[in-house]
């Protein structure tokens, strides 16, 4: 069904016309199995060729492959008319293009441009991620959805994974059919095309959302290739109110020399989203590469995020597997704390190397394949058989000392002999004995001779 003028598209009711373009019209219907309104974009051109059927077929392929992503308009179906034109049918976009609101509102302010620039560079990051490249990335081709969230739409001119180079050659478009002031200076000069190519355009469609025109390009256009090559020489001019740091991004997107350039649509959305909601600097915000600096080389630094370090009380995860083997690491030991040694043939983990049954303190944990395997590695170690120190018996009232606190003071120094020193004691006593010996032997014997004298003389005069 369709009103006067509008195509008859089986299954859909045209309601009226949402907008048109040099390539086809894109109407409001409502698809009557489901009874919701859509947008019904027929194209123009007959597919008479083979070539027209592919272009058709890219197109219908490249968005269908990212259906479901918040910031890509839906392909719901697809078909040809009787006379040959193709038609598609897509998500309804009832509040235009940004091209619309830039044309309505002016220029859009800091935080909203910032914002739908993470959200479509997420988008094309997961277009390339399947190896899609847009290559028609402009204010006019991203959407507004009945919800206010931003959509990516017309992959027209986009190439896919695993094209011949025939196919690849039918899809380097020309031209004429590129929008100067948006596509890359290389697409000019019909290079391969890669990512940087749709980061260039992204970046410049966020410059013009916050200049309200395009970067470079005068408003009349232009359509000199020479001219056009010229003016991607210029330099990006600042913004007035606009925050020096989403600008510094944004022209480094736009760098001439692709090597230069952004490299990737998911390196743009972190630059975007390290920004403080203003498009201010933050603390985690890449530096712009300097100048002859290669983008992923030492000029640029993509931002990393930041880990939380987890507490070193309280109840955590344990590692499994070879990581528990590290059971805690020295510097995550608490005062007073002494790691138990383990006896040869046991392993500070619970059963299979992972965390001990109950989810008990690994530090704690000493297990065996069985309990008589513990007897005796625990009885060298000073344990009982449940793998814990037995206590000494103290005093009633004593309390046990807390942590020992700073740095554990020296032994004191040895007080009993050495094994030298005894010997050498011991010698010496013998020594003494020895001479004490042979002195009293001598004296006795002097002794004795002196006593035979005198009885000898008493004798004789007794005569």
């Amino acid at each position: 069904m369709g009103e006067a003028g509008g195509p008859l598209v089986p299954g859909y009711e045209v309601l009226g016309i949402l907008g048109q373009g040099g390539f086809g019209v894109v109407y409001r219907a409502r698809q009557l199995a489901v009874g919701r309104e859509v947008a019904l974009k027929v194209d123009n051109r007959v597919l008479v060729s083979d070539r027209d059927r592919r272009r058709f077929m890219r197109e219908v392929t490249s968005a269908g492959a990212l259906s479901g992503h918040p910031h890509v308009a839906d392909v719901y179906d697809a078909g040809v008319l009787p006379d040959g034109r193709p038609y598609m049918v897509l998500e309804l976009c009832p509040h235009g293009s940004l091209a619309d609101r830039l044309r309505e509102a002016g220029p859009l302010g800091p935080r909203e441009v910032r914002d739908i620039g993470v959200k479509i560079a997420d988008a094309l990051a997961a277009a390339h991620a399947v190896g899609v490249l847009h290559r028609d990335l402009k204010p006019a081709n991203i959407l507004v959805n009945s919800y206010g969230m931003v959509a990516l739409s017309d992959f027209g001119l986009a190439t896919m994974p695993g094209q011949s180079g025939a196919a690849r050659g039918e899809v380097s478009v020309t031209r004429e059919s590129l929008t100067p002031a948006y596509a890359p200076p290389e697409a000019f000069d019909l290079t391969e095309p890669t990512a940087a190519g749709d980061v260039y355009a992204l970046s410049a469609t966020l410059y013009a959302l916050l200049q309200g025109r395009p970067p470079r390009f005068p408003d009349s256009g232009v359509v000199n290739i020479a001219a056009i090559m010229a003016l991607h020489r210029l330099p990006v001019p600042d913004i007035p109110g606009v925050p020096a740091a989403l600008t510094a991004v944004l022209r480094h997107g736009m760098e001439t020399d692709p090597a230069r350039r952004i490299p990737t649509a998911a390196a743009l959305r972190d630059a975007l989203a390290a920004l403080a909601p203003d498009g201010s600097a933050s603390g985690d915000h890449p530096h712009p590469a300097a100048p002859g600096s290669p983008a992923g080389g030492p000029g640029w630094s993509a931002p990393s995020p930041s880990r939380p370090t987890p507490p070193l009380s309280g109840p955590t995860a344990s590692p499994s597997g070879p990581a528990a083997a590290s059971v805690r690491r020295p510097e995550e030991r608490r005062p007073g704390e002494t790691r138990v040694p383990a006896a040869p043939g046991h392993a500070l983990t619970g059963p299979a190397g992972g965390v001990p049954a109950g989810g008990q303190d690994l530090r704690r944990a000493v297990t065996a394949p069985n309990a008589a395997q513990n007897v005796a590695p625990n009885a060298a170690l000073g344990l009982r058989p449940d793998g814990h120190r037995p206590h000494a018996v103290r005093p009633s009232g004593h309390r046990p000392p807390g942590p020992r606190q700073g740095p554990v003071p020296p032994p004191p120094p040895r007080t009993g002999m050495s094994r030298q020193s005894i010997v050498f004691a011991v010698v010496a006593a013998l020594f003494a004995l020895l001479l004490t010996a042979g002195i009293t032997v001598l004296v006795l014997e002097n002794r004795g001779q002196a006593s035979d004298q005198g009885v000898t003389v008493s004798s004789q005069s007794i005569r």
